[in-house]
């Protein structure tokens, strides 16, 4: 399981580098702060597995309650606009794998 997750980001990853000048470039223009609909969409504390927050100035995920992060991504949180900023720094909670994997999709494209 572990390493299919491994394997199942790492290809994500490697994908959203080759595309990540032209979605900089795009999220730079399109910074708009999501719907207030998508926003109410918080997962209450207690039901999660994960949760994305920045860990040396990088993307990373942490499992439910440990303070060391199971993945860091080369996706550089300075690079990303500022309201994904400000949601990684307080840090964004994920009920389960699905989840997780299309919101590394939406950070890493």
């Amino acid at each position: 399981m572990k390493k299919t997750l491994f394997f199942t980001l790492a290809a994500m990853v490697i994908a959203g580098c080759l595309s990540a000048g032209l979605a900089i470039a795009w999220e730079q223009r399109n910074s708009a702060q999501l719907p207030a609909q998508e926003q109410a969409k918080q997962v209450p504390v207690g039901e999660y597995e994960y949760i994305l927050r920045e860990h040396e100035g990088r993307l990373a995920v942490f499992l439910k309650d440990k303070d060391t992060p199971e993945m860091v991504f080369d996706v550089y949180v300075r690079l990303l606009p500022e309201y994904d900023r400000g949601q990684l720094n307080q840090g964004v909670y994920v009920k389960d794998y699905e989840e997780l994997i299309n919101r590394i999709e939406d950070y890493i494209s």
